[in-house]
């Protein structure tokens, strides 16, 4: 990467908002729409580093002002990196998940510990009880929305492991979109590429994927989520947001960050308010206040996610009633989990499982989870993919309940902020990544003693959440402070990182 400061930028100020903007280039911080050449030359912008999203909303998110893009020119790749192609790539993830999905089948059938994920098997049984005409929440913890079963119908009337073929073409998706996102914004194939054999290549999204978690799926629903609001495809983005929180209530987390990038600056139409929170309207009040902040597309995306999800709901809650509605996401909300597992809250929730009280420390839990979730959210809108990334280490962290497939949630959007770290490869990003896996794997030796040898050591797994708490977080705070902060679009095309 190459990230010299360019001697020709210059301060200047459009539209009442500090921008920066260089002169030719033709390798660094070019602007393009989405199908716009990589070759592209000529005079380029880049958006605001301060505050402010363009239009004068809370969607900003500062940079450290020194007006730098990660990239650089093909030349400078590594040799590796310049003959990388995408082919490649996805050709050996799908090989190493076609063999390792093989093995399981293998070990299932011929050793005492199956390979598949408990959770298969309650997919599977729910299927089962949809052919028959039955509620899938017949099947005992079926905590997920009817559709899941009924995608999985094939495992009934075609094989049994249709549904991990199923996830492993979800994962795959993952990796095909996070490089057409990174192509998007004019990395070359080779870089592309690399990001997403960081994706493809960690042994936990090869692992939730060919046991047969379902996650796969809603992270793919998010990626598309993103690539089409990229794409300036309003319309098909909520519908697939909308889809995506049916499916899995965490996305609607990102609500905050999206609705705060499609400003009027990048989307056009102004609207009521100019779409612009002006001084005037702040100073008359709440409601004047918000007015200003609409626009017809912030309204668009409001609507048509909204109409999709409650379509979705709609239809379940038709043929399953008020069990639909609370073991699908009511039931999230009060839950308190007397499982170790990764949460901070868990030892707590553990000692209080049977008393009054452990409903309100449920709730409770949400308070310090919210106010992260805002923060990040609302600090790094206009650099909408590092927002999801923030939001969703952030959700994962704080909350109630936290496995390892969880993980995958941000793991999937990590590859499309790796090109504007400023992170050192050897000693950042090695220090960070190795930290969280040393305190992931300190606090799964104490699990182990738990579940396996039965000895209680309920005390120690906390105290080892704790310190992989400390490692999440921490290892958040460090890509944060080496993250180059660079606006997704500007006057509505996307903003390229090359």
């Amino acid at each position: 990467r190459v990230t010299r400061r360019h001697p020709g930028w210059r301060a200047a100020a459009t539209d009442d908002i500090a921008v920066m903007v260089r002169g030719a280039s033709p390798h660094r911080g070019r602007m393009a729409g989405g199908g716009g050449a990589p070759g592209d030359r000529g005079a380029a912008q880049r958006g605001p580093r301060e505050s402010g999203d363009g239009d004068g909303d809370a969607g900003g998110g500062g940079g450290r002002g020194r007006g730098r893009v990660a990239g650089g020119k093909s030349s400078d790749a590594p040799w590796l990196l310049a003959r990388l192609r995408v082919w490649h790539v996805m050709s050996l993830g799908l090989a190493i998940r076609v063999v390792v999905m093989l093995y399981g089948e293998w070990q299932d059938a011929n050793m005492a510990v199956r390979y598949t994920d408990v959770d298969y098997d309650v997919y599977t049984d729910a299927s089962w009880l949809v052919a028959a005409g039955r509620s899938p929440f017949e099947r005992t913890t079926y905590r997920y929305t009817p559709a899941l079963a009924i995608i999985l119908l094939p495992n009934v009337y075609i094989h049994a492991a249709f549904g991990k073929a199923l996830f492993v073409a979800a994962d795959m998706a993952v990796a095909w979109i996070v490089v057409a996102v990174l192509r998007m914004r004019g990395l070359p194939d080779g870089h592309a590429a690399a990001c997403a054999l960081a994706y493809l290549m960690h042994p936990l999204s090869i692992n939730v994927s060919t046991r047969g978690n379902a996650d796969p799926l809603v992270c793919a629903l998010v990626l598309l989520t993103l690539y089409f609001l990229l794409k300036k495809r309003v319309t098909a983005a909520a519908v697939v947001f909308g889809a995506a929180v049916h499916f899995k209530i965490y996305p609607i987390v990102y609500a905050l960050p999206i609705e705060l990038f499609l400003n009027s600056i990048n989307f056009g139409a102004a609207g009521w308010g100019g779409g612009k929170a002006t001084p005037a309207a702040a100073a008359e009040g709440v409601v004047p206040r918000v007015v200003a902040f609409l626009n017809p597309t912030r309204i668009q995306f409001a609507v048509v996610s909204a109409g999709t999800f409650f379509a979705l709901t709609g239809a379940f809650y038709a043929m399953y009633g008020y069990t639909f509605l609370f073991e699908t996401y009511l039931y999230h909300f009060t839950r308190a989990d007397n499982r170790h597992n990764f949460s901070l809250w868990f030892y707590d929730l553990y000692l209080r499982y049977d008393t009054p009280s452990k409903l309100g420390v449920a709730l409770v839990a949400f308070v310090p989870q919210m106010a992260a979730l805002v923060a990040v959210g609302a600090r790094f809108a206009r650099d909408l993919p590092f927002a999801m990334l923030a939001q969703t280490v952030v959700f994962v962290a704080f909350n109630k309940v936290c496995t390892a497939q969880y993980f995958l949630w941000f793991l999937s959007l990590l590859p499309l902020v790796i090109p504007t770290s400023r992170m050192a490869l050897r000693w950042g990003w090695l220090a960070v990544v190795g930290a969280w896996f040393l305190a992931e794997f300190h606090w799964l030796g104490w699990a182990y003693q738990l579940e396996f040898l039965g000895r209680n050591v309920f005390l120690q797994v906390w105290l080892a959440g704790v310190l992989f708490f400390a490692a999440t977080v921490g290892g958040l705070a460090q890509l944060i402070r080496h993250h180059e902060v660079v606006p997704s679009m500007w006057r509505g095309t996307v903003t390229r990182l090359r």
